[in-house]
């Protein structure tokens, strides 16, 4: 996972700016410098709501990572699904149980929208070629629509 900025940058604006907060501000104010001491305090509350900001892109760019890696476990298991598309009978409980796990998961982590789509293979073009080929063709088409999400997610 690639973080957005260093945990060492960020854990230095929290001590810089706890050295406004404490000692800057009431060392001013203990000269009677009370411009000084205002500016060292509103530092201090910029440096931390600096600090809060990259805090949030951080975990953000955790929470798309963590979204993107379980689309690739749904992946992988769609491709596992796909070699057994011509075993008889084909592996339909399987299959069904996988959209509905999926669907689930875009609901939730994602928005619903990522579950409409999923299911929506329109602009895409199938080759039929055996009885188990709406089998392939639901996981083939349900395939690209999570390639799509997770290079969505990796361009947020």
């Amino acid at each position: 996972m690639k973080r957005i900025v260093s945990g060492r940058v960020i854990q230095l604006l929290w001590f810089v700016a706890s050295v406004y907060a404490t000692g800057a501000v009431w060392f001013f104010l203990s000269k009677d410098d009370f411009l000084s001491a205002s500016v060292s305090a509103v530092s201090a509350i910029v440096l931390c709501a600096v600090a809060m900001y990259l805090h949030g892109l951080n975990d953000q760019s955790r929470r798309l990572h963590i979204q993107r890696e379980q689309l690739g476990t749904f992946l992988r298991e769609a491709e596992a699904l796909t070699a057994r598309a011509n075993e008889d009978p084909a592996p339909l409980a399987a299959h069904n149980d996988w959209v509905a796990r999926v669907e689930k998961y875009l609901t939730e982590a994602l928005d619903s929208s990522y579950a409409v789509r999923f299911g929506n293979f329109h602009g895409m073009s199938f080759y039929v070629s055996n009885p188990n080929s709406g089998l392939k063709m639901s996981l083939q088409g349900r395939s690209r629509r999570l390639h799509e999400f997770i290079a969505e997610l990796a361009g947020k």
